[in-house]
């Protein structure tokens, strides 16, 4: 054992593992995935401790030290999804040019052409069932957009808003057009509108 530098006490303690956490996450990001996994297969309905652990190959008891119950772990799950969704408008803002409603197109292209790999509208969707979560989504989409209106007609913002919104839905129900062509189409008039 590595013991830390002596203390006048006379105790010394082991340093702190960065190993051990990176551990602690990389885990409870796996039982993430599985739960994603579950849920997009199965639905809301199937998002049960019992079919995440099955789907992690974990004991309940490894999935509950993470997740203490359902409610946690499908908190976690939307607190994850906003995580990366605030990473993905970070990166966009970063790339776009004009100061004069970036926020508001990186949230167009964020949810109109989200990423392929990436399944955000259905798990946001299947999540929002939920008044709280439904809350919580609508505290951060607000707090994303509300400084943003530089230079933008607030109606206009807020239609394109409503019009990224129904649209992010549509693709999770299966809704929205499946031709990539008429929807990068639509994700170009969304983006025009998006214009100061």
């Amino acid at each position: 054992m590595i013991l830390a530098a002596h203390d006048p006490m006379g105790s010394a303690t082991p340093p702190a593992s960065p190993i051990r956490g990176r551990r602690g996450s990389d885990r409870k990001e796996r039982l993430l995935r599985a739960a994603c996994r579950v849920l997009l297969r199965h639905g809301v309905q199937a998002l049960t401790l019992e079919a995440v652990a099955r789907e992690a190959r974990t004991s309940k008891g490894g999935l509950l030290h993470h997740f203490p119950s359902k409610a946690r772990l499908r908190a976690s799950l939307l607190d994850d999804q906003i995580d990366r969704l605030q990473r993905d408008l970070l990166r966009l803002v970063a790339t776009d040019p004009d100061p004069r409603g970036r926020r508001l197109r990186a949230y167009v292209q964020a949810h109109v052409a989200p990423d392929p790999a990436c399944d955000r509208p259905l798990i946001l969707a299947a999540l929002l069932s939920d008044p709280e979560a439904l809350h919580k989504w609508q505290g951060f989409s607000d707090a994303w957009l509300g400084p943003d209106l530089n230079g933008i007609d607030p109606g206009r913002a807020d239609a394109v808003r409503a019009l990224v919104e129904g649209s992010w839905l549509a693709l999770a129900l299966g809704l929205g057009p499946a031709d990539p062509a008429r929807r990068a189409a639509a994700l170009k008039d969304l983006l025009r509108l998006a214009q100061a």
